[in-house]
Formats: C-alpha cells, structure tokens, sequence
C-alpha cells in the first residue's frame, strides 16, 4: 500500500532488524509463494497489518476504548511501529520458547 505524498507517521515506520530472526514482507511474499501461496509484497504486508489490528483491537477493548472510536484506534495502534516491534519480540519470545 503506496502512501500520499506527505503523509507522515507520528513514530516513524516500523523497520525489520535482521538479527532479530524477523522477515521483511518482501521476503514473506517469497516463502510464501515458494510454499504454492502466491502472494505480493503488498499482500503480505496487508495480512500482517490486517491480524495485528485484531489484536490490537482487544487491547483497546481491554483498555476501555469507547465501541464507537474501537476499529479507529485499533487501527491507529496496529499502524504503529512501537506496537509492531512489540508484538515481533512477544511472538518471537513465545516461539523460540524464552516464555
């Protein structure tokens, strides 16, 4: 998903460290079509944001979010980066089996 010409993010995008294990969506796409799912970049990237935005989603509802600004905040929350990094070394952690 292309961004308009000066949109800005108040914290920056979320970047992918490569000693943190973690796949960029470019390379997603690949595996993933390596494995017989043929997928763009863009698709991988949409999928990813679309399941974060779940769970973020029952943060907000754990946070008292009021129903009416919920699929706003949750979207707002799942676009930020902070989130993303957090989420990528919760999961990270759960699956090499350090929780």
């Amino acid at each position: 998903m292309s961004m308009p010409n000066g949109s800005k993010f108040k914290n920056g995008y979320a970047t992918v460290d490569n000693d943190s294990g973690g796949l960029e969506y470019r390379l997603i796409a690949e595996k993933m079509t390596a494995d017989g799912d043929k997928i763009s970049v863009s698709t991988a990237r949409n999928l990813v944001v679309r399941a974060l935005e779940k769970i973020a989603r029952e943060v907000c509802i754990s946070n008292g979010v009021p129903a009416n600004r919920l699929d706003e905040e949750a979207r707002r929350v799942a676009f930020d980066p902070r989130f993303q990094e957090s989420m990528s070394s919760i999961l990270g952690d759960i699956y090499s089996g350090s929780r």
